[in-house]
């Protein structure tokens, strides 16, 4: 029995009725399953989450994720967003794979010649290409925990603060244009990362 098609329809079938907490449930549920054999969910989980990320409710649910309760019950404040979190519920930044990462990240674009460039707010910039497709290698190994949402603040903090790219733009110019894009799919770029690890 090929069950891989059976969770393809599951998703479809949840992606008719675009209702965000159900579709989270099941996001939970294929999270779960992904951890017993992550080659029959490893084709739904991203396009999910791509679906996920255009329902009613998502950015609220970002939003109030990120803001600290009080005692009294109030929210107040947004804590910092990171790309490698060791704790999901609190958003602790995990020291270890962060450093680990981003000194592969710099070879990699060293190797490239891209270690020059600075940030920058554009689709189309080599950076930004090799940091989706560094992304993409990191949640299909398992590296970024696949219920973990990436944020572009959590990104470029990542490429400035972690990697020590130089800004040449604000955090505010970057996530107004990456914090509503899911991805930036380029498969040269894939393919030379793929490369890149397997000779680690």
């Amino acid at each position: 029995m090929d069950i891989s098609r059976h969770i393809q329809l599951l998703v479809d079938v949840a992606m008719q009725e675009r209702d965000y907490h159900d579709v989270l449930v099941l996001r939970r549920f294929l999270e779960t399953f992904n951890r017993i054999d992550n080659h029959l969910v490893e084709a739904e989980l991203p396009r999910l989450d791509a679906y996920i990320a255009t329902l009613d409710g998502y950015y609220e649910y970002l939003e109030q994720r990120n803001r600290k309760p009080l005692k009294n019950g109030t929210r107040i404040g947004r804590k910092k967003e990171y790309l490698f979190v060791s704790d999901e519920a609190s958003s602790l930044k995990d020291e270890e794979t962060t450093a680990e990462q981003a000194s592969l990240f710099i070879e990699f674009l060293t190797l490239n010649g891209l270690n020059s460039m600075s940030t920058s707010a554009s689709k189309s910039s080599p950076m930004n290409i090799a940091i989706f497709a560094f992304i993409r290698y990191w949640r299909r190994k398992g590296i970024l925990a696949p219920q973990h949402i990436v944020s572009a603040n959590a990104i470029y903090r990542f490429l400035t603060e972690d990697c020590n790219i130089r800004k040449e733009v604000t955090i505010k110019s970057f996530n107004n244009v990456f914090s509503h894009c899911e991805d930036i799919q380029n498969q040269e770029m894939d393919d030379k990362v793929a490369d890149f690890f397997a000779h680690r």
